[in-house]
């Protein structure tokens, strides 16, 4: 299925938030954000990522729900 929002677009919105307020692993943390799509469905997005050296990459992006 499609999601309603690119990768792109979610990993933006995710970049948007503090990497030191969220719980997660020395090396590895998850990050929620809510994005509206055209219809008003709020999709609940999770980008996990991982950290190379002193930077955090985003590794994989997985929708939780949409409402």
């Amino acid at each position: 299925m499609k999601r309603a929002h690119t990768d792109e677009e979610i990993i933006q919105a995710a970049s948007q938030k503090s990497k030191t307020e969220v719980a997660g692993t020395d090396d590895k943390i998850d990050i929620a954000v809510d994005l509206d799509d055209s219809h008003g469905v709020c999709h609940t997005y999770v980008v996990t990522y991982k950290k190379e050296g002193d930077q955090w990459s985003p590794a994989q992006v997985s929708e939780l729900s949409s409402l």
